[in-house]
């Protein structure tokens, strides 16, 4: 009972109200592990390291595999240099077992890692904001200065095939038995730009869509039936194609978001390891007196 109160004792000693948490150590390690990641991020993304541009080379996995190690390195090097300067610069408290400034010093490094993955995702915050603005604005004048070149028939081909969401479905309603509809040329182009619409949103032409696109192509003037037929045969395989090219972009780029949220994840859990560990090497080096001016000698 006497040894357990002297430890306890031991552990609890220092100065009265005196806060155990030394928040400008904590901030200079935050901030060094900061400048590491800006700095080696950037020199990633100077080689070709980097998810902005995806890569198209002809050995992807390698590529990845390059990245995720990259990004590991970065994150480990740059927490266990924070956390190495929070614990050599953080001050010793009197009387606290070996046990518990080993522990102390471990919790500094966390406090640096959580410190420094808020500062990032505050940077990153602020600056996907400040690209969506620069996005948006300069859509805007864009458009409007194509409108002010262009005039009205900017406004008009904007309302066209597409502006009339229930377009189709009236087209459907007053078809009669696959006979196109009258009104001339420009009546036909827009009922036809409408079935291609609805089936490049779906995916594919019906049979029904295809039937009829076959009639109104093949009442033009000098067009025979079966010509008439290849041209909706290949209309309808280019729709197909681009939704098949479209579902697998939208796969890869989930596969990508999965891989990145992970490897993001993996690497976080890293950083904090290696903070917890910089931040105890560092302490120990405090309390050893360390001596490593023969690395800066000449």
């Amino acid at each position: 009972m006497t040894e357990t109160s002297t430890a306890a004792s031991q552990i609890t000693r220092g100065a009265s109200g005196a806060s155990y948490v030394e928040w400008s150590a904590i901030f200079a390690g935050a901030l060094l592990a900061s400048a590491i990641i800006v700095l080696m991020t950037a020199f990633g993304s100077a080689i070709g390291l980097s998810l902005v541009s995806p890569y198209r080379g002809p050995s992807p996995a390698l590529f990845y595999l390059a990245l995720a190690l990259w990004v590991t390195w970065i994150t480990v090097s740059s927490f266990v240099a924070g956390g190495y300067v929070t614990g050599r610069l953080r001050r010793p408290i009197d009387g606290a077992t070996p046990h518990e400034v080993e522990v102390r010093d471990g919790a500094h490094g966390l406090v640096v890692w959580a410190a420094t993955v808020v500062i990032g995702a505050s940077l990153a915050t602020i600056s996907l904001s400040s690209a969506v603005i620069t996005m948006s604005l300069s859509s805007g004048i864009r458009g409007g200065a194509d409108q002010a070149k262009s005039g009205a028939p900017t406004l008009s081909s904007s309302l066209a095939p597409g502006a009339d969401p229930m377009g189709y479905e009236s087209d459907a309603l007053l078809r009669n038995d696959g006979v196109p509809m009258g009104g001339g040329l420009e009546t036909s182009r827009q009922e036809v730009a409408r079935i291609l619409a609805r089936g490049a949103g779906n995916g594919f032409l019906s049979d029904d869509d295809r039937v009829y696109l076959t009639r109104i192509v093949s009442a033009r003037p000098g067009l025979k039936q079966a010509d008439a037929e290849k041209r909706v045969a290949a209309i309808s395989e280019q729709i197909k194609t681009s939704a098949e090219k479209e579902r697998a972009a939208t796969e890869t780029v989930r596969k990508a978001g999965i891989l990145l949220a992970f490897l993001t994840a993996a690497s976080m859990v890293l950083g904090a390891t290696a903070a917890w560990w910089g931040a105890g090497v560092g302490g120990r080096h405090r309390d050893d007196n360390f001596d490593a001016s023969h690395l800066t000698r000449w």
